[in-house]
């Protein structure tokens, strides 16, 4: 990403404060994908489950860089705030009673939602990096999702 190639939407300053918008909604959606699995490790979870999710931590925080990057190309001379929440369907807080069950499935739907999200998002761009970066993090959240569906599977089997 060498930072000279501009995203596809154009030259309009509402269109770019969308553009940063969205990069902005992309990260804190890693941040709260994130929390979700840190609320699920505090759950009595299987060793092997647990491993898992303890990856998927680690990767939402990558992805996190990933947009971080990204927005540092494209904006480097504009700070970026994030919003409060994603708008995706991660919750901010996460009842303490909610069922395992519940908090696999919220995880399930935010996997899927940001799935598409960045889907859509790298319909913005014209740079191949950009978009394979996009792309790949898309798979990502699918693969996701079909991890946290294998594991919930086992669980309720238990």
């Amino acid at each position: 990403m060498n930072g000279q190639s501009k995203p596809s939407e154009g030259n309009s300053s509402d269109e770019e404060d969308t553009l940063q918008e969205l990069l902005g909604v992309a990260v804190r959606a890693e941040i709260e994908a994130a929390e979700i699995y840190r609320n699920l490790l505090d759950r009595d979870l299987p060793e092997k489950t647990r491993e898992k999710v303890e990856s998927l931590v680690s990767q939402e925080e990558g992805h996190e860089e990933e947009f971080w990057s990204i927005i540092e190309d494209f904006y480097p001379q504009d700070e970026i705030s994030l919003p409060e929440s994603s708008g995706l369907s991660n919750p901010v807080e996460i009842d303490e009673d909610i069922t395992l069950e519940k908090l696999f499935q919220t995880a399930m739907t935010s996997e899927k939602e940001s799935e598409k999200f960045y889907q859509n998002l790298m319909d913005r761009f014209e740079e191949k990096e950009v978009r394979r970066t996009l792309g790949f993090l898309a798979a990502s959240e699918r693969e996701h999702y079909e991890i946290l569906k294998e594991e919930l599977q086992k669980l309720d089997m238990e």
